[in-house]
């Protein structure tokens, strides 16, 4: 196949649900994905998963998150180790299209140093003007970085697709394929968390921009309407029951790895 598109977990998380549906009870364990698409000769990832330094229950990073979240990054699942058993070196990625900055989807971005970073300019600017909310440290500042101001054909050939779907984060965006048999795939980041945030148009207690997050939704739904298959940020019934499951999901054709 021209085009091949494989997730993976790179760590998970347990957090109060009302941080991914506003008024809910309770906690979730949610899993951290992350995406390798390999096209034109290129490879490319689309988010980069937990910091390595969770795995450290006395680093800095731990005790910071600890409040909020129980981490979860098992030996094997960070993202320099999930690449490595697709066959794929750090080293060999071109680009990382980073959905947005938040520490669960660009935590693991130091472990593919050479890879240049696709981020919305407005997501860059915020970051710099709120560290705490972002936690910039997960992303070294004099790092290559391609900043856009929207959409971008990565390719120029339609198949791999950065869209801006702004609300969640000031420049929140997904990523939109056409896979081999002209499937449309949609990586929705944390546009839309779960299949139920997408069926009831449920938000998050906390978002940058709820209108713009609620007309993501509809733009999500609409594609789905139209036979595009979506790929929720953070819904465990897409992913492997456990964070100890080493399985890789293939994307881009009915079969699964591992």
């Amino acid at each position: 196949m021209d085009m091949r598109i494989r997730g993976f977990c790179c760590g998970w998380l347990e957090m109060d649900r009302a941080g991914l549906i506003s008024g809910d009870e309770g906690t979730m364990r949610i899993p951290i994905p992350a995406y390798v698409i390999e096209h034109a000769g290129s490879i490319i990832l689309f988010d980069a998963g937990l910091p390595p330094e969770l795995r450290d229950g006395d680093s800095e990073r731990t005790r910071e998150l600890a409040p909020f979240f129980d981490c979860d990054l098992p030996h094997g699942t960070d993202l320099a180790e999930r690449l490595i058993s697709c066959g794929i070196e750090p080293s060999e990625v071109d680009m990382i299209v980073l959905s947005h900055m938040h520490f669960d989807h660009a935590g693991g971005s130091s472990l593919v140093p050479d890879a240049e970073l696709v981020i919305q300019r407005a997501e860059w600017e915020a970051a710099a003007v709120d560290v705490e909310q972002y936690m910039r440290a997960d992303v070294e500042v004099d790092r290559s970085r391609r900043l856009l101001d929207g959409d971008w054909d990565i390719f120029g050939d339609g198949r791999v697709v950065v869209t801006s779907t702004i609300g969640h984060t000031a420049g929140h965006q997904s990523l939109r394929i056409i896979t081999d048999d002209a499937r449309e795939l949609i990586l929705c980041g944390d546009a839309c968390y779960l299949r139920r945030s997408l069926d009831t148009r449920s938000l998050p207690s906390s978002s940058f921009d709820a209108s713009a997050q609620l007309a993501g939704l509809e733009w999500l739904d609409e594609r789905e309407r139209s036979g595009a298959h979506l790929v929720f940020g953070h819904d465990p019934s897409q992913w492997p029951s456990g964070p100890a499951d080493d399985r890789v999901v293939e994307l881009a054709a009915d079969r699964t790895d591992g």
